[in-house]
């Protein structure tokens, strides 16, 4: 993995990030780049029977333990979890772009719209519009992960182009993080339990020949040789 980079995960909702690329994020926290997180909502608003601001707490404080786990810089939004659709996109295009311009990625990693949750297909087009490749941009490579419970239950097939080989530390700050977020978690046969997430890892690995892998769609990538 080249090192040097600024990377930036977008996520819908807390626990996403780490679902989709926590292993991914703790090669690059071993290769010496800054990491930033953008959590998008942290709300628990479709969940009914709940105290709502309990529930929010509790998953802000997740996040921020998530992100001091991975020596991450975060950023915490507050959009109506699964009612992204009831919000202007263009003010959530503008959530990103503001912290695309103060973080200056290099490499932005977010949602599929390949997935049945509208909430991470609505992120992975604002994300994209936010990184579009203008003139001065500082993001060379945009990817798009795959969440367990979500990605593989899409119309849409997600076709994997690019994958990363994971070290067992990394494995094991993943499964760290995973277990701050164990109120997200699902027994087993659940697709998001642990030993259903340890089984996709293992999957994604050998489809290129490791032990274990995380999975992404390039939606784009600038090589500029020098």
């Amino acid at each position: 993995m080249t090192s040097s980079e600024r990377v930036l995960a977008v996520a819908a909702h807390a626990d996403d990030e780490i679902i989709g690329a926590g292993g991914t994020l703790a090669m690059h926290a071993a290769a010496g780049d800054q990491l930033c997180i953008l959590v998008l909502s942290s709300t628990a608003s479709s969940r009914s029977g709940i105290d709502h601001t309990q529930v929010h707490q509790h998953r802000a404080d997740c996040a921020r333990a998530v992100a001091h786990l991975y020596g991450a810089e975060l950023h915490l939004g507050a959009l109506p979890d699964n009612r992204f659709d009831t919000v202007e996109r263009l003010d959530i295009v503008q959530q990103v772009e503001e912290v695309i311009g103060q973080w200056r990625p290099t490499r932005i990693y977010s949602h599929s719209p390949a997935d049945l949750s509208l909430d991470h297909q609505i992120t992975a087009h604002c994300t994209a519009t936010a990184a579009r490749p203008l003139p001065g941009s500082p993001v060379r490579a945009l990817l798009a992960w795959e969440i367990r419970s979500a990605t593989e239950w899409a119309t849409t097939p997600f076709q994997p182009t690019w994958f990363q080989p994971l070290t067992p530390a990394a494995q094991e700050l993943k499964n760290q993080a995973l277990r701050i977020y164990d109120s997200e978690m699902r027994p087993w046969p659940h697709p998001r339990s642990y030993q259903g997430m340890h089984v996709q890892a293992q999957v994604r690995g050998a489809q290129v020949g490791h032990e274990a892998a995380e999975a992404f769609a390039l939606v784009r990538c600038v090589n500029a040789l020098e």
